[in-house]
């Protein structure tokens, strides 16, 4: 069953309630009882990644006397498109609804807090790290890509021995490091694109591509996997055999 934006709330009305949404002091419909908000673009109605404080407008109207049948869509991932609808993703009925509103952030401050920060210290230090090791270690583990290779990926290829040399050796040379690769939107972009090009990558880069895949499996299962049957991996462990990587390769913000 399709659901529509008709001025009240969203997640009010999942649990069978009618809840008003009016104007905030950020100029955004807040429900009255659940501090969701929303902002509207017709025909789309976005809800935000933020709740609201409930500091309303003192003289403002109801949504539900103006606004009907608006299109429900996900808000923008990208820096100062945060309010807008990404018309990619539009919310079609209350399992997307439910699964949506689970990411919704208390504040905007904790919304903030957890944004990927691509001048994080922690990018400099892996950087400084992955500069110290052996390029023969870096061989060696593309070797163990290649044999994983000549196995196949076939119907549970990852519970076998090479496989689990391959993930071993990752997390041992610390290729796998701990950064906000959820919200590294960018980077998830270009995983997800198919014909993104890696051999402009940097070690850096090449290592948080690593990271966001092989963390993100632990969450979705078969994310590995997919990424090796469509060619990620293929393509990002090419650019590894490229002995060329840390002398002439931007990182990817």
């Amino acid at each position: 069953m399709e659901i529509y934006f008709d001025g009240y709330c969203p997640e009010s009305l999942l649990k069978g309630k009618q809840v008003e949404m009016r104007l905030n002091e950020d100029d955004f419909w807040e429900s009255e009882a659940t501090g969701l908000q929303m902002t509207v673009f017709p025909p789309y109605a976005t809800i935000l990644r933020w709740r609201g404080k409930g500091k309303f407008r003192q003289s403002s109207d109801v949504a539900s006397n103006s606004l009907v049948g608006l299109v429900i869509t996900q808000a923008k991932q990208d820096e100062g498109k945060e309010i807008f609808p990404d018309e990619e993703n539009i919310i079609n009925n209350k399992f997307d609804l439910e699964w949506y509103l689970d990411e919704i952030h208390k504040s905007k401050e904790e919304f903030d807090a957890a944004k990927f920060n691509p001048n994080d210290t922690v990018f400099n230090e892996q950087k400084q790290y992955l500069s110290t090791i052996p390029k023969e270690d870096l061989q060696k583990l593309v070797q163990l890509f290649d044999n994983l290779k000549e196995h196949g990926y076939g119907d549970n290829f990852m519970s076998n021995d090479t496989f689990h040399d391959l993930h071993k050796t990752l997390y041992a040379l610390k290729l796998i490091f701990n950064f906000k690769w959820m919200a590294w939107h960018k980077g998830w972009k270009n995983i997800n694109d198919v014909n993104f090009d890696y051999s402009s990558c940097s070690l850096l880069d090449l290592s948080m591509y690593l990271t966001a895949i092989f963390r993100a499996d632990r969450f979705s299962d078969g994310t590995i996997e997919q990424n090796f049957k469509n060619g990620t991996l293929n393509k990002i462990f090419d650019r590894l055999r490229d002995e060329r990587h840390a002398t002439n390769m931007v990182f990817l913000q």
